[in-house]
């Protein structure tokens, strides 16, 4: 006998049945759902019947595709699909959710309540997960439940009469119990270091999501951009890198440029918060950490710029209380932080630690 139905604080995932054929159609049949999915449209009652097959199910097949659904408050909202290999040792995941509960954080809330269930009941030694590149919302819960960005393969999949890219991630059971018991709270302490020669190499670990990597640079390129720096408002600009340290372990990476006689201001260059740490407020502390370590060197604001789109730092450097300036540098948006501000709503409390 299973577990299932699986609950949460928030939902319920449990079998689905032939009973949720009108409600799965439905939210299939929606062309934004189904935009970067592998089904056809128009997709009809027919087309679900295999459903009918899980009716006298209670729990996963022991092989093969299993059809989960996602209730909330008893209204069937999206599915969770798991594949098991024919050893039961390996799980592939997918999920769906009704366009209405897109960003309420209920697939990667279901998502996770099923591999839990994956790794502890069934024992599964790995899990993956793939999708189109272009659907980062599915890479971030992807990247939510734990797992990791492993390849992308360019023309692996023919989709509505077209080749297209998939981006595949995995993770074993080992690895993900460590991303499971890692640490979530905010950290005790937070420093910032001096990188040399000696500890340049050890800081490459330090990495965001696949999903984030439009938006910043690996520490590998930005090694690179101190090395041949370019210049900006006529001169050169001059780096200053840092490593993140959290309650003793490495946990970001931060480069700026230092203020010259043509950069009148310091530009925050790099700003990366490894994957597994964020969430934890590290990234305010680092800020305010340098607003003093600025403010004492004599300037009172910082600039940075940023990339647009779903899943940037739009918000974070605007509820720090940034300013647009109107200004678009090299296709990203420029801000300035006013430092003494900063400061002033970190001892207040006003910006979480």
């Amino acid at each position: 006998m299973g577990t299932y139905p699986i609950r949460t604080e928030r939902l319920t995932v449990r079998l689905m049945r032939s009973s949720d054929i009108p409600t799965l159609v439905a939210y299939r049949n929606d062309p934004e759902v189904a935009a970067l999915q592998d089904w056809d449209l128009p997709y009809t009652a027919q087309m679900a019947a295999w459903l009918s097959g899980q009716d006298c199910l209670d729990d996963l097949a022991d092989h093969g595709w299993t059809q989960l659904a996602i209730e909330v408050e008893g209204e069937h909202i999206g599915d969770i699909a798991v594949c098991l290999d024919d050893t039961g040792a390996e799980a592939n995941i997918g999920f769906t959710l009704a366009r209405r509960h897109w960003g309420s954080g209920l697939a990667s809330e279901a998502a996770y309540a099923v591999l839990a269930d994956l790794v502890d009941r069934r024992g599964i030694v790995r899990a993956t997960g793939d999708c189109d590149p272009a659907n980062v919302a599915s890479m971030r819960v992807l990247e939510r439940i734990g797992l990791v960005h492993s390849h992308d393969a360019a023309a692996s999949y023919l989709w509505r009469g077209a080749w297209t890219d998939t981006t595949y991630y995995a993770i074993t059971a080992t690895a993900w119990r460590a991303w499971r018991d890692r640490p979530t709270a905010p950290p005790t302490d937070v420093v910032l270091v001096e990188i040399d020669a000696d500890t340049a190499w050890s800081w490459r670990s330090v990495q965001a999501h696949r999903s984030q990597r439009r938006f910043v640079a690996s520490v590998d390129d930005s090694y690179a951009d101190a090395l041949f720096p370019g210049d900006w408002l006529g001169g050169p600009l001059v780096p200053v890198l840092r490593g993140v340290v959290a309650d003793g372990e490495r946990v970001g990476f931060l480069m700026y440029a230092a203020v010259t006689p043509t950069m009148p201001v310091p530009y925050l260059w790099r700003l990366l918060i490894d994957r597994r740490h964020q969430g934890r407020g590290i990234g305010r502390r680092v800020l305010q950490l340098l607003a003093r370590d600025v403010v004492a060197g004599g300037s009172d604001q910082l600039w940075t710029t940023f990339a647009e789109g779903p899943g940037g730092p739009r918000g974070f450097y605007l509820g720090l209380g940034a300013r647009l300036t109107g200004e678009v540098v090299d296709g990203e948006t420029k801000v300035v932080l006013d430092l003494a501000d900063l400061i002033r709503a970190q001892s207040r409390g006003e910006v979480r630690p």
